[in-house]
């Protein structure tokens, strides 16, 4: 049976105090929610960024839309894969996504984070993952009882109440990096990253996850159910 937590919320207000129990007692970064894609918006966002994570719906048109993409990328993707060093995991347990996606954005800025503490989620994933497939990782989280934990005082402190366990959550969260010249969205549900553009600085990372960001809403054009979180400097 697939193991199923309560899903997050998509909150800096619950998140950041999260992302400080998996082991970063002092950040230096912190999550920032983004209200909008104009350059009015984005620039009221803390400079520098280092990843973003994105909150969407999940319907059959976004469903089949990255499904088409995975395929016509899949060749590049492995390629890219290859060449390029970056944290990447499968999500193997349902309504993960949350922590999945901020697991992907600390995770992939290791360098700017701050300390991690040795025998924390965080800290032992750091350990255990390396050299290790996103597959192998996924196991290795869902045995993390520590993280588990951590998840479920997080899905239970955001503003909103929590539906039943067994309700079906059609929202999703992933992540978005730079790495080896590319915005990259990472998705532990999907078969690969996706490579979305290129970029060789932030603020062409930023262009590039809101060209993405774009094209998913056109998907969608009636949905307003979409929601952006910076990880950005403190």
């Amino acid at each position: 049976m697939v193991k199923k937590w309560l899903p997050l919320e998509s909150n800096p207000e619950a998140l950041n105090p999260y992302m400080m129990s998996l082991g970063l007692s002092n950040p230096k970064v912190e999550l920032c929610d983004v209200f909008g894609l104009d350059d009015e918006l984005l620039a009221m966002v803390p400079r520098p960024i280092h990843a973003f994570i994105l909150l969407y719906p999940l319907t059959d048109q976004m469903e089949k839309a990255d499904a088409e993409d995975c395929l016509k990328q899949k060749e590049e993707a492995t390629i890219f894969v290859a060449n390029n060093e970056f944290f990447y995991t499968k999500q193997t347990i349902s309504n993960s996504c949350g922590t999945i996606a901020i697991l992907h954005a600390v995770l992939n800025n290791l360098n700017v984070v701050g300390e991690v503490l040795d025998e924390s989620p965080i800290g032992t994933l750091m350990k255990e993952a390396k050299g290790k497939s996103p597959e192998e990782i996924a196991s290795i989280i869902e045995s993390d009882l520590l993280l588990e934990r951590a998840h479920a005082l997080a899905s239970a402190s955001g503003v909103s109440d929590n539906q039943p366990l067994d309700t079906d959550i059609d929202l999703h969260f992933t992540c978005f990096i730079m790495v080896g010249g590319r915005c990259v969205e990472l998705d532990g549900r999907k078969p690969h990253p996706l490579l979305h553009g290129n970029c060789a600085d932030e603020e062409s990372f930023v262009r590039c996850f809101v060209d993405a960001v774009k094209r998913k809403m056109a998907r969608d054009p009636l949905s307003c159910r979409f929601n952006i979180i910076a990880l950005c400097a403190k």
